[in-house]
């Protein structure tokens, strides 16, 4: 059995395949084994790392940049939304409240109102604040006068004697009283609304001039914002807001302000308690509109500083977007938990959770992983591993290949020497036994008579040219084996070569009662090729032509050009050949019958032969056949343009 096994190639050659397979696939799978436990540890350590690298760029963003931003802040208050500002007695001096405390005006100032608003006798109003005037020392009284008797003359639409009073008032001669402040502004407005109605050339320039005259009064707050507002009314209903582009965003940005420091002083005004909050902390005011507050001192002030929502998250988000990157972000709440900045959806993995300080203490950063934004940063590494492992099972895919291939090339090549050495044996010992019978039958002396003695000679005969054409067709594969096949190629007749052939075949196909034509087209051109190899070509083709024809045997050999193609056919009704044997015999030892009983002898060495010497001379061989149809085997051989080949 052990013998039987060993000298087995086909056995062997399974065991060479499957220790190849083994030494293929047992490596690769520890490999992959060690590569994804490699990578589920680079993926901690990667973790680790970015959480590391992000915590520590945290730190200068988040503690640093607030820090040293909000001390230099203190001392540049425009970047706060608004302020509320508090003296040494931690009384409020901006916003500048209305005094609700004024002097109660006098019988002789109410006779006239009544007059003006009641009555409505205007000539009797004017005379009665022009007495009033003349009779008073007190500034405030006087200029109020002098509006009312402007105000009247509007009311008698006297525009023209009005704008002429009321500009005496805004614009007061050099000895003139000096006007107060908040009389001074009313009669800046009621001049721009004089000129309004009347759509006066000096219009634009006093809405201008009134604009930033007011932002510098010493008047209240709430004066400032309604006389700045109306102004703002009056320049946009006269179409001078186009114009008005510097003092217009001032003078807004200032109400916006205002209105902000105002909402901010009446709700501490309600909640005494929050006076008492730390220094330099921001906190939230839970004010109509949230607002943020920050206590500091500043000279000898008290200096609360406000942040409107949406300027606390533009603060914020220029730190959000410094940290923000394609693996990470982040989200800021304030010290009540509501988010400041950062995206509104939190679709990631949180890896750490800052305490802000400084500045906003109570306050909060969430650092989160962008979702799979992690693995793909590890997929990175992986793709390390993943190519060296790649490359080291394609290189023992290769060797393995490369191996199996020289093994099955070498398993070929001794089922080849076999195949040949016992083909040779079967061949060859036919004709030497028959030669031997024959020869002793001679030896012997007991044939009958001189008849029978030369029918021995003539098979002895007819054996010895059997066996000298099976040598000389060993010798060619032996040759083509070798690349040794040498070919005197040279200008050749294509007409010579087939008749050189059928000469050959001729004896053989008249003893076997074979029906053959040639059949030779004209003109034909030379071709380059080694004559005596070519006819060993069709008289191969012509001799197989033969051996598979069995009854009424008809061969033709036909020589003819197509395009520059020189065209040698050689066809038969034979036995044909079905499709899968037309794709094997021109495999060497190749015999469409392999059984013993089979009625052609041969090697199966001539169809290689052949397509050997063809492919030699860069021609091609084609084969049409059906079985029980016969067969047409066509060489096809490049001619030599403008040389004739006929003969």
């Amino acid at each position: 059995m052990r013998n039987k096994f060993t000298n087995n190639p086909a056995s062997q050659l399974r065991w060479v395949v499957f220790l190849l397979a083994i030494a293929v696939i047992l490596p690769t799978v520890c490999l992959l084994w060690f590569m994804t436990q490699a990578v589920k540890n680079e993926r901690l350590a990667i973790r680790q790392k970015l959480i590391d690298s992000y915590t520590s760029r945290s730190q200068d963003i988040f503690f640093k940049y607030p820090g040293s931003y909000w001390n230099t802040a203190e001392k540049n208050l425009n970047v706060f939304s608004a302020l509320v500002i508090y003296d040494q007695n931690d009384k409020i001096i901006y916003p500048v409240r209305s005094n609700p405390n004024l002097t109660a005006p006098s019988d002789n100032l109410q006779k006239a109102w009544k007059l003006e608003y009641s009555d409505k006798d205007y000539e009797e109003a004017i005379k009665q604040y022009e007495l009033i005037a003349d009779s008073s020392s007190i500034v405030e009284v006087i200029y109020e006068c002098k509006t009312a008797i402007t105000r009247c003359l509007v009311k008698q639409n006297k525009i023209d004697e009005a704008i002429a009073k009321c500009r005496r008032l805004v614009y007061p001669e050099p000895n003139a009283l000096p006007i107060p402040s908040t009389q001074a502004a009313h009669a800046g407005l009621m001049l721009a609304d004089l000129y309004s109605k009347i759509n006066h050339t000096d219009l634009y320039s006093e809405l201008k001039s009134q604009l930033s005259n007011t932002l510098k009064l010493n008047v209240s707050t709430e004066t400032k914002i309604f006389i700045l507002e109306e102004l703002i009314k009056t320049a946009e209903k006269n179409g001078f807001a186009g114009n008005l582009k510097t003092e217009i965003p001032i003078a807004q940005k200032f109400i916006d302000s205002a209105l902000l420091s105002i909402t901010a002083a009446d709700y501490l005004d309600n909640h005494s308690g929050l006076k008492s909050r730390p220094l330099n902390t921001f906190l939230k005011i839970q004010t109509l509109e949230p607002l943020y507050g920050i206590y500091f001192k500043n000279s000898d002030r008290n200096i609360l500083g406000l942040l409107t929502t949406e300027k606390m998250a533009q603060f914020w988000q220029k730190s959000v977007d410094d940290f923000t990157d394609e693996l990470v972000f982040c989200r800021i709440y304030d010290d009540k938990g509501r988010q400041i900045a950062g995206r509104e959806t939190a679709d990631g993995e949180i890896f750490s959770s800052l305490k802000l300080k400084n500045y906003f203490a109570g306050w909060k950063t969430e650092l989160y992983f962008r979702g799979g934004v992690f693995k793909e940063a590890a997929n990175k590494k992986m793709l390390v591993y993943i190519w060296i492992a790649g490359a080291v099972i394609i290189s023992m895919l290769a060797s393995s290949l490369l191996a199996g291939k020289a093994v099955l090339k070498q398993a070929k090549l001794n089922k080849l020497k076999n195949d040949f050495i016992a083909t040779i044996t079967h061949e060859l010992k036919t004709p030497l036994s028959s030669m031997r019978v024959l020869v002793d039958t001679l030896l012997d002396g007991r044939c009958e008579s001189k008849q029978q003695e030369t029918e021995y000679l003539q098979l002895i005969a007819k054996e010895n040219v059997r066996l000298s054409r099976l040598i000389d067709n060993f010798l060619t594969f032996s040759r083509m084996e070798r690349n040794k096949q040498a070919f005197d190629i040279a200008p050749a007749s294509p007409v010579e070569i087939a008749n050189n052939a059928a000469e050959a075949v001729q004896a053989k196909f008249e003893k076997a009662n074979v029906k053959f034509n040639l059949t030779v087209s004209k003109p034909l051109p030379m071709i380059n090729a080694d004559k005596d190899a070519m006819v060993t070509v069709l008289v191969n083709l012509l001799d197989n032509a033969c051996k598979y024809s069995y009854d009424n045997k008809q061969i033709e050999l036909k020589v003819f050009t197509q395009n520059d193609l020189v065209s040698l056919q050689v066809k038969d009704n034979g036995i044909g050949l079905t499709h899968r044997q037309m794709k094997k015999i021109f495999d060497r030892f190749y015999q469409t019958d392999t059984s013993l009983a089979r009625r052609a002898e041969g090697t199966g060495l001539g169809l290689s032969i052949v397509k050997f010497i063809v492919d030699a001379h860069k021609g091609k061989i084609n084969v049409e056949s059906k079985p029980g149809k016969g067969s047409i085997f066509k060489i096809i051989i490049p001619a030599i343009k403008n040389q004739s080949g006929e003969i």
